[in-house]
């Protein structure tokens, strides 16, 4: 059993693990904790998994020690210095604090769903969070080379230890999510709070230079007198650039061209495009939705457009190789009739 200062289950994050093909169906819980150390000594992530149909509310606190195990640091956080594409990204550090910045600053850390804490899925599937939570500090530090947006999130830095970027330091938005801010049966002034997001977009497209690629309810803070701040910055990049890092939220209602399998894989490696019209896109749609939101079974229908867009866009790619294969030997067949 690991030794961590757990006294209630309230001291650990849980992530349902649900079946693909049935969002109902439970799999598993997957259990996190953080422990901060002290400017000389290593953030320590403890991660566990209980697999089975029972939900997190019937496990005992004992079993969920019992799973925690400590993550090895560089599978989660990437060292110093950034190392991108051949150019090394400066990074502003923050650590004039030890444990927990202050009451007005949001210490993020890097982003765990779809990560296996397990060690043989090093080499499988596994998310490669420190690659991904690296590309967002690149991001970040491209934001902060302009004047804050009062509708965007700020980026004041990077807490280090050991060597390794252990977090982000982003100013706290009060209030909640906008998906959380209207299940409480609160509203938003539609116009001015579409205003102030497009105002977003349009400073982070036309003069960041990013396409943020993610825009969701989940990823629009609300304060408590209806102020948008679009927040993470995880799968933004670029504008035209190939997207090999990040998911596009594109069965949310983004761009159009993401639903059609020909385009969604349109970058020269086979990866989506940063385009400016998937945040377009999303606005237009999020314009529309505010007037009849549909919140209940939001997380469960994006878990089954999203399975159902990967599985058109495989079958797209498979008969657009074979044809390419029957193409090709056609043609090899009549050159060969041609010469004979």
């Amino acid at each position: 059993m690991s030794e961590l200062p757990i006294t209630s289950k309230d001291d650990v994050e849980c992530a349902i693990i649900y079946k693909i093909e049935d969002p109902n169906t439970i799999l598993g819980v997957k259990y996190s904790h953080w422990v901060p150390g002290s400017a000389r000594g290593n953030d320590i992530l403890y991660m566990g998994r209980i697999m089975g149909d029972t939900p997190p509310s019937e496990h005992s606190l004992e079993q969920i020690q019992e799973a925690l195990l400590p993550v090895p640091a560089d599978r989660i956080f990437p060292p110093l210095p950034i190392q991108w594409w051949r150019v090394r990204t400066v990074v502003t550090v923050a650590d004039d604090w030890d444990e927990e910045p202050s009451p007005d600053i949001y210490l993020k850390r890097p982003w765990l769903q779809g990560f296996d804490e397990r060690p043989d899925s090093v080499e499988g599937g596994s998310v490669q969070v420190a690659v991904w939570f690296a590309h967002e500090i690149k991001q970040l530090e491209q934001l902060a080379r302009f004047p804050p947006h009062p509708n965007l999130v700020r980026y004041h830095g990077c807490r280090v230890r050991k060597g390794r970027i252990t977090g982000a330091l982003l100013g706290r938005v009060p209030g909640k999510d906008l998906w959380t801010h209207l299940q409480d049966g609160k509203t938003v002034d539609k116009e001015p709070f579409l205003t102030a997001l497009a105002s977003a977009v349009d400073y982070l497209h036309n003069l960041v230079g990013l396409v943020h690629n993610d825009i969701h309810p989940s990823n629009i803070m609300v304060s408590p007198d209806g102020v948008p701040t679009l927040i993470d910055l995880g799968s933004a990049h670029p504008v035209g650039e190939e997207m090999k890092i990040g998911v596009p939220f594109e069965c949310w209602g983004g761009d159009p061209l993401d639903m059609d399998p020909e385009t969604h894989y349109d970058g020269p490696g086979g990866s989506p495009t940063s385009r400016k019209s998937r945040d377009l896109a999303s606005l237009h749609h999020l314009r529309t939705w505010l007037d009849n939101p549909v919140l209940e079974t939001a997380i469960q229908r994006q878990q089954i457009e999203t399975a159902s867009l990967f599985v058109q866009v495989a079958n797209k790619r498979m008969r657009a190789a074979a044809a390419r294969v029957e193409a090709s030997r056609n043609k090899a067949a009549k050159e060969s009739e041609t010469t004979t």
